[in-house]
């Protein structure tokens, strides 16, 4: 004989099962983006343009830890009368757990944040127009380039749509991109060829004052910094598009340096050099980063290039 607990755990456990094949389904019917052998090589030696975003400034934010999010919340015993009761009562307890956890969430952003204070100067007044500028000049790939307003695109010329975003580490020594890039075949405007997102973190630096050497003349060397790791960026992307990277062995555990803090990471590499390591990671990110504290200053930069 069936109790009604047993009744009631059943009933649950089928409905999970049901909302799980239809997420499923649902993210099998999208239409998955062509594989990078889709797109001519050649053609990425060639002309292309890259469009400037909407948005004027660069956007920056403070690195947070939310690995506490959301723990030791919203603990609660489910009262029901009946398994419709219990359903509700999981569903209702589910959607408060996770608005509780994306207010936290926030919190903790909004205290990260707080080390972008000594840069607001800096940051108030640097655009993606500067930033693209700088970094297409520091871009190792070949072929004609240049950076166009949305409105001026050519069907003659590849285009890039990207979105960067930058954090800087609470330490104040390093800056980490996480750039989405999207590549269109000339003539095609509404649909990408590919898409990749592409995570950039720069060499840690040892200066006395950070803030200060971040910011001097006019924030040149935060300006610099961020046009490499775009520079970078751009330079992954096109070498995956172009088929000219490939990955060699399996995939391991990386360990690298974000500012002062080491983290580790799964991914397949690509290359390494320079006490640097390219990857692809599980989530099929693209990652570009220091396996370990080397030389700051020039050196660094020339190696980074």
């Amino acid at each position: 004989m069936i109790s009604q607990s047993q009744r009631v755990a059943c009933i649950v456990a089928k409905v999970f099962a049901a909302m799980i094949f239809n997420l499923h389904a649902w993210a099998q019917s999208d239409v998955e983006p062509p594989q990078p052998s889709a797109i001519r090589p050649a053609a990425m030696e060639h002309n292309w343009s890259l469009l400037l975003p909407n948005s004027e400034k660069v956007s920056y934010k403070g690195i947070a830890n939310f690995d506490d999010a959301g723990a030791g919340t919203m603990q609660m015993l489910y009262p029901a009368p009946d398994a419709a009761g219990l359903l509700a009562a999981v569903l209702t307890h589910g959607f408060l757990a996770e608005s509780a956890k994306n207010s936290q969430k926030d919190k903790l952003q909004q205290a990260a944040d707080s080390v972008l204070t000594p840069y607001e100067a800096v940051l108030s007044g640097y655009t993606h127009k500067e930033l693209m500028q700088r970094g297409l000049q520091m871009m190792a790939s070949s072929g004609a380039r240049k950076l166009v307003d949305p409105a001026e695109r050519s069907s003659a010329d590849w285009h890039i749509e990207s979105t960067p975003v930058f954090s800087i580490t609470q330490d104040q020594s390093a800056f980490v991109l996480h750039n989405v890039i999207s590549i269109y075949r000339p003539g095609a405007a509404s649909a990408a060829a590919y898409q990749y997102t592409v995570k950039v973190v720069s060499q840690p630096r040892d200066e006395a004052d950070l803030p200060a050497f971040w910011t001097a003349n006019n924030g040149e060397k935060l300006k610099e910094e961020s046009a490499r790791l775009f520079a970078e960026s751009l330079d992954i992307a096109l070498g995956e598009a172009a088929g000219r990277q490939s990955t060699n062995g399996s995939y391991r555990t990386i360990r690298y340096m974000e500012g002062g803090a080491e983290r580790m990471e799964r991914g397949l590499p690509i290359s390494e050099r320079c006490n640097r390591v390219l990857m692809k990671t599980l989530r099929d990110w693209l990652m570009s980063v220091p396996t370990r504290r080397g030389a700051a200053g020039a050196a660094a930069a020339t190696c980074e290039k």
